[in-house]
């Protein structure tokens, strides 16, 4: 991880924002992120696109 860029989940989520985190595994951001997309950016962001905007 690189910091301080690393740090900005975790300063967000005590500052009461919402961290959803992508990722094909578990890792350390489990416990603050609000939801866990399981899968990589490329197969979860297409999808959620078209789950909220439908098929373009």
């Amino acid at each position: 991880m690189v910091y301080p860029a690393a740090e900005i989940p975790q300063v967000a989520a005590r500052l009461g924002a919402t961290v959803i985190q992508v990722n094909p595994q578990e890792t350390p951001l489990d416990a603050i992120a609000g939801i866990n997309l399981r899968g990589g950016a490329a197969q979860v962001l297409p999808e959620l696109v078209r789950a909220a905007w439908g098929p373009r």
